[in-house]
């Protein structure tokens, strides 16, 4: 199920230089939405009505309050679309299309789960992790890393039930290198399961850097106009064959096997 809907903005604030978090509540009418949304899925939101910018963009859920009728999204500042959503306030409207997209695939026995994420890719991961923690007996092993400390939103992710190990590239916080090096000094269990959000450059090496037996799943951050599968703006190549190998990342992702893309 997925519904068109006017959204209430609750809360926008700064965690960092350019990274923001943003509370929004669906209208009591829209509330069972709310059941759906999952870690990897995403809202499309018109960040303005007028001009250029309202066209929607590609938002992952952060968290979800399905009592208070609310959910959050993390974004940092890149653009003219997300600096007019910096500038929103409590009580302004947004229309939003949601939910979108697919989920993880999580395993049926308890395995070690390793997160792998590149800046503001932690924010599905950490939805993850909360919707593990019922089930786990240890929260997963989050690696998180980031050029310098600034881009890591520490304090927003001490909240959620993770183990974490930090890089930097610059060597301003924890580990110096990125985010893949300080998973590969690590000896990974060989049962684990890998689940990652990040650039393309930092999913290719990750994927190279990985045993061929373990498992991985990574949610894709691709620009996207429409979220419905119309555009073809957010397409991507697998390993398929013919017409199969182009799979749409808002309408077959965002999450995907990561050893069935092609990034040449």
């Amino acid at each position: 199920m997925k519904v068109l809907c006017e959204l209430t903005v609750s809360e926008n604030r700064r965690l960092n230089d350019d990274t923001w978090l943003m509370a929004l509540a669906v209208p009591p009418e829209a509330a069972d939405v709310l059941s759906e949304v999952r870690a990897g899925r995403f809202v499309m939101l018109r960040c303005a009505e007028s001009g250029d910018l309202h066209f929607r963009r590609p938002f992952s859920f952060a968290s979800v309050d399905r009592l208070a009728g609310t959910f959050t999204l993390c974004y940092k500042v890149v653009g003219d679309q997300t600096r007019a959503l910096s500038a929103c306030t409590r009580g302004e409207k947004l229309s939003g299309l949601l939910p979108l997209g697919n989920t993880f695939t999580l395993p049926t026995e308890k395995v070690p789960l390793v997160l792998v994420a590149g800046g503001v890719g932690v924010v599905p991961l950490l939805l993850l992790a909360k919707e593990l923690a019922p089930r786990e007996h240890e929260p997963p092993q989050l690696y998180l890393g980031g050029g310098t400390v600034s881009d890591l939103m520490l304090d927003h992710v001490g909240g959620f039930p993770v183990r974490m190990r930090v890089a930097t590239e610059d060597g301003s916080h924890g580990f110096q290198g990125t985010v893949v090096e300080m998973l590969a000094s690590d000896r990974l269990p060989p049962d684990a399961h890998v689940y990652a959000c990040g650039p393309k450059p930092m999913l290719q090496a990750l994927l190279a850097a990985l045993p061929e037996n373990v498992p991985v799943e990574a949610s894709l951050e691709e620009v996207m106009a429409c979220g419905i599968g119309a555009c073809y703006g957010c397409a991507v190549r697998t390993d398929g064959l013919g017409m199969d190998a182009v799979k749409l990342v808002c309408r077959d992702g965002p999450v995907f096997n990561l050893r069935r893309l092609r990034f040449d």
